[in-house]
């Protein structure tokens, strides 16, 4: 039997999902999955939006995003971030471990893929607690936020003086 593709797996899901909890299986849904798969990563709302603008067939609303959203995350489809100002959503390909850093200061999100991280969530067993997703957040100041922080210290001294 031939590995399907990621997509087509979660396509499929998807499908079941609505035949299980007689829900249409409307276009947009499916529209709205295949341009999630073009975010590469985690996603926000206003960036799904974008990007049905840009590549979509159909255009929706936010709310119609927003609901096919908490669609697929019923569904199992999708991981919500809960972090920084808004929720950020990432397609559920694999079951593999995962480990973002997020800044404190401009709200972003980045996957750090360190073999470190993977390994030690990969043995992480929680007693009665049955683990779908393994996931690590990391809180802190990213690299440009740093840059601009030691301008800003710079400018205030100057300033003093």
């Amino acid at each position: 039997m031939k590995k399907q593709e990621p997509l087509a797996s979660l396509r499929d899901r998807l499908t079941q999902y609505m035949k299980e909890k007689s829900m249409r299986k409307t276009p947009e849904r499916y529209e709205i999955l295949r341009v999630a798969g073009l975010a590469n990563g985690i996603f926000n709302i206003d960036e799904l939006m974008l990007l049905m603008q840009k590549h979509g067939k159909f255009q929706v609303s936010r709310s119609t995003l927003f609901n096919t959203m908490e669609l697929f995350f019923n569904a199992g489809l999708v991981n919500r971030h809960l972090v920084a100002t808004a929720a950020h959503y990432e397609l559920r390909t694999d079951r593999n471990p995962k480990a973002y850093v997020i800044c404190r200061q401009c709200n972003t999100i980045t996957r750090v893929s360190t073999s470190t991280a993977k390994l030690a969530l990969q043995n992480l067993i929680v007693r009665y607690f049955n683990i779908e997703d393994k996931i690590l957040y990391m809180y802190g100041v990213c690299r440009n936020c740093q840059a601009k922080n030691r301008e800003e210290a710079k400018k205030n001294k100057i300033s003093r003086n």
